[in-house]
């Protein structure tokens, strides 16, 4: 029982460091981290295709209705607009509007500058190892509410 309560402190004593890190230290914006997640992901889905809400939240691996409470309020800050498919009146797609692709050039390199030093410093391996790691601490969450 002694070697586990160690571990547990490494742990506690390794993320204090990795909070200490300046990871998560990015550049002061006028919009949030999540609508700036949505915006991402919708500038980068766009390149390849049309994208839908259900898109956004599968990508950012999040509830619909999240998603679509942040869409209405970029709608409503006129970065991304929606457009109805002219095929099928029912499916909607979102994309940015000319202000959301500035804004997602203006800030990009910026924004992920600290990621992108982690991932440098860790190197491609390790890098993978961390992403496998983090998706499984995302896991608990769902663990939990099951």
């Amino acid at each position: 029982m002694n070697r586990d309560y160690q571990t547990l402190q490494q742990l506690d004593r390794a993320l204090k460091i990795f909070r200490r890190s300046g990871v998560y230290d990015r550049i002061p914006t006028k919009l949030s981290d999540a609508d700036i997640m949505v915006l991402f992901c919708v500038a980068f889905c766009d390149i390849n295709q049309k994208v839908k809400l259900t898109d956004v939240a599968k990508t950012l691996k999040v509830t619909l209705p999240a998603v679509t409470h942040k869409v209405n309020d970029l709608v409503r800050k006129k970065y991304i607009e929606k457009v109805q498919s002219e095929k099928d009146l029912r499916v909607i797609y979102i994309k940015l509007t000319e202000r959301g692709r500035d804004y997602v050039e203006a800030i990009r390199e910026d924004y992920y500058r600290p990621i992108e030093q982690l991932a440098l410093h860790l190197g491609e391996e390790d890098t993978q190892h961390f992403l496998k790691i983090l998706d499984k601490i995302g896991e608990i969450g769902k663990i939990k509410s099951q």
